[in-house]
Parts: structure tokens; sequence; C-alpha cells
């Protein structure tokens, strides 16, 4: 059964994710304080205790959410397509990070540093682990090294790729991931010499 939440609770809820998340693209999450989440909600601290126990608290719930959105994002998505497809794949993921979650300024500044790289990545791998044991025929095991070592790899150089002001062409970014990934370093090193 769900629970009805008194839409002044949603209201304000909604105010303080706000007023913390564009709090978070103008410093660092240690340096954000109580204070400040309430004075840009405009609300008191008190009320922000009433909601929140402190600010991890407040992270935890903006993160989880972020983390349900990402994940309807994937379920509407064509993941194995991603598999053969770095292009799709970088396009995806940039997308639901800039435009579905609004993070794309939060990963440039701040990296995938956070605790929400974590859960994106478990998403992520969770989603991948669900497409793929119904269309390839591998042991459980070597199916989970493959999509650790794969989704990681792949949101690694997404993070550089933020890191970096995204100064290289997509199209490079995934001319090179896709040669290291069907050759190794081997490929590359034969292809750049």
């Amino acid at each position: 059964m769900t629970k009805i939440v008194d839409p002044r609770i949603r209201k304000t809820k909604r105010a303080i994710h706000d007023a913390f998340t564009s709090l978070l693209v103008e410093k660092d999450l240690n340096k954000i304080t109580i204070i400040e989440i309430a004075e840009r909600a405009d609300i008191n601290r008190k009320t922000f205790y009433n909601h929140y126990s402190g600010i991890h608290q407040l992270v935890d719930e903006v993160e989880n959410e972020l983390i349900e959105t990402f994940n309807e994002a994937l379920s509407k998505s064509d993941l194995s397509r991603a598999i053969k497809d770095p292009f799709y794949l970088y396009q995806l993921l940039d997308s639901i990070l800039s435009n579905e979650l609004n993070l794309r300024s939060h990963f440039k500044k701040f990296g995938f540093n956070s605790s929400l790289f974590p859960k994106i990545l478990d998403a992520l791998k969770i989603s991948l682990m669900s497409v793929l044991s119904q269309k390839l025929e591998l042991d459980k095991t070597t199916l989970k090294i493959a999509i650790e070592y794969w989704a990681a790899g792949q949101l690694a150089v997404l993070n550089l790729w933020y890191k970096d002001g995204s100064l290289e062409s997509m199209d490079h970014i995934i001319t090179t991931v896709g040669i290291i990934s069907s050759s190794g370093l081997d490929g590359l090193l034969k292809t750049h010499s």
C-alpha cells in the first residue's frame, strides 16, 4: 500500500532538494551547510530537521531518487545495442546524466568521486546483467566479471571526458575505446605506431 504524502511536505522537500542541488553545483558537498540550504529553500533550520537528520540523509534521498530516474531511463533503452555500439552507450549515458538527471555540471566539477558513482555503476551492472543473461550463454561468474570490467571502464572514460571539459570529440573517445575493447592496449599501440 502506497503511503500518501501531504502535498505541503512534498513541496517543502522539493524546495530542500532544489536548494541542495543548486548549492552542489557551486561548491563541494563538505562546504554546504544546513543554514545555506534552509536560506535557499526559504525555510528555517527546524523545518529542515523535521525532514532530515542531517545533510547525509538528504544526500542519500537525493541520490536514491536520481538512481530511480537512472533506472527508468535505462529500462527504456536498448542496452544490448550499447554493448555493440559504444557511441550509443556514451550518448545514452550522457543524455541520462545531463538531460534527465541534470548532473553533467556536477560531474564536470567533482567527477564521479561522490557516493553517487557506485550507485550509478551498480544500476548499470544490474541492468546489463538482466539483459545479457538472456542473450549470452555464459556462466554467471564469467558474465559478472565481463559486466564489471565493461561497465566500470565505460563510466570511467565518461568521467574522464567530463573532467577534461569534453574537449575531445565523442568520435575520438569511442574509436579509442572501441580499439581497446576489441584488441586491448596492443591494438591501440599498433594503431598509433
